[in-house]
């Protein structure tokens, strides 16, 4: 085995594992977004009322990312990892079982709260294990889980709801998650031993990246830095809005405007995370041309205003094959995004900021967007209807496009 294989071998390990573990996790919690139409049906709630649900969740992770965030420096790795896998597998494992609609709400607000420190934790464990050349391969490879985990719970939530029992999925969360906190046992030790000793093989000057190579901030740099994280939330926000709004609430708009059945409807939905796999990919080769944060944010935003205009277009003439497509694209586009600012971000400024902190805090505004998408975008559909929805979206979309201009109007009289 030559030393370049041998290298890979010894990073690769520490990459799967959290990767693993932070794709699992998306089982235990897509789940319920996943199957929300037959839970409806199942205990005879309003779309609102099934939304609030997705909204305690998103509202506990959102709080979660910040709070971990600020914390993931001081925490034992080994054990809060596996802390917060087993209880998530407790509380689907209780759902699984339950006909109290009424406690669902607050188990998912408590598996919110215990799944969000695992990103900033891993994102910290990452920074801090890994040699600089691999940072790239590692984000790629973790912006792969959220798109990964939602296609595998889209496709098997598909299967069990043909048979009428969604409830399978909350079984498959709880199991999946014992046997991988087995495997996180057993191999976290020698995948943190072996990426630390790789490390410290590297020349000096390479243990730290640098946005735009420059050694340190600079007062001018500094306060641009501030407005960009200032800017980054914000997009953080529309980002989810649209990504978890339309991956929840697609199987409903399906099946209440082209009669699609349950089973039917969660198949064709599970195009959009397929498609979003590849989305941290694509960002990460957008970055190498568009070295501009915001910039980049900008013209995704363009394009997905267009898309969405489209979507409102084929709604009233129920062109399905158009909206799909549509769909597919605003989807892949807001995934690609939310690799860039909750992944790529954090990962490649680590030699300036906590990598940990700033994927908490910045995921946590992502989450804030999730928690508006589920009961307020169900909220506006049960008095509105779904194009209402959309037009929503496009207004936020293009509040977005001008915060960013002002801001690269600005850089060019602050930030000369």
């Amino acid at each position: 085995m030559t030393k370049t294989t041998n290298t890979k071998s010894k990073v690769g390990l520490l990459i799967f594992l959290t990767w693993i573990v932070y794709l699992t996790s998306y089982l235990g919690k897509v789940n319920y977004s996943a199957n929300i139409t037959q839970i409806i049906d199942f205990f005879q709630v309003s779309k609102a009322e099934a939304g609030i649900v997705p909204t305690f969740f998103f509202f506990a992770y959102g709080i979660g990312q910040v709070v971990n965030g600020v914390l993931c420096k001081k925490y034992n790795v080994k054990w809060i990892v596996f802390v917060s896998l087993l209880i998530s597998a407790s509380i689907n494992l209780i759902i699984a079982i339950t006909t109290n609609f009424a406690i669902v709400k607050w188990l998912w607000l408590v598996n919110g709260f215990v799944l969000s420190i695992l990103w900033p934790t891993l994102i910290r464990l990452l920074s801090e294990s890994l040699p600089q050349k691999a940072l790239g391969r590692s984000s790629v490879t973790m912006g792969t889980t959220v798109a990964s985990g939602t296609v595998i719970v889209y496709a098997t939530s598909s299967v069990f709801a043909a048979f009428n029992s969604f409830k399978l999925s909350f079984y498959l969360a709880a199991f999946s998650d014992l046997i991988i906190i087995i495997l996180w046992l057993f191999l976290y030790k020698k995948a943190v031993s072996l990426s630390v000793a790789e490390k410290e093989g590297e020349p000096e000057e390479k243990k730290e990246i640098y946005i735009e190579n420059t050694p340190k901030f600079e007062e001018k740099e500094k306060k641009k830095f501030q407005i960009t994280i200032g800017i980054l939330c914000l997009i953080a926000v529309g980002v989810n809005l649209i990504k978890d709004g339309l991956t929840t609430w697609v199987p409903s708009i399906l099946k209440e405007e082209y009669n699609f059945t349950d089973s039917l409807s969660i198949l064709l939905t599970l195009l959009l995370p397929i498609v979003a796999i590849v989305g941290n990919a694509f960002a990460l080769k957008m970055h190498k041309k568009i070295p501009d944060y915001i910039m980049q944010c900008m013209i995704s935003f363009i394009f997905i205003s267009a898309l969405i205009l489209g979507i409102i277009g084929v709604l009233s003439f129920k062109l399905v094959v158009f909206l799909l497509i549509f769909l597919i694209l605003a989807s892949f586009l807001s995934s690609s995004l939310n690799s860039l600012i909750t992944s790529i971000f954090p990962m490649f400024m680590r030699g300036k900021v906590n990598s940990g902190l700033f994927a908490g805090v910045l995921n946590g505004f992502c989450y804030l967007g999730s928690t508006i998408s589920s009961y307020g975008l169900g909220y506006i559909a049960d008095l509105f209807g779904w194009g209402m929805v959309f037009w929503v979206l496009l207004t936020f979309c293009l509040l977005i496009i001008l915060v960013c201009f002002v801001y690269k109007l600005l850089c060019v009289k602050l930030f000369k």
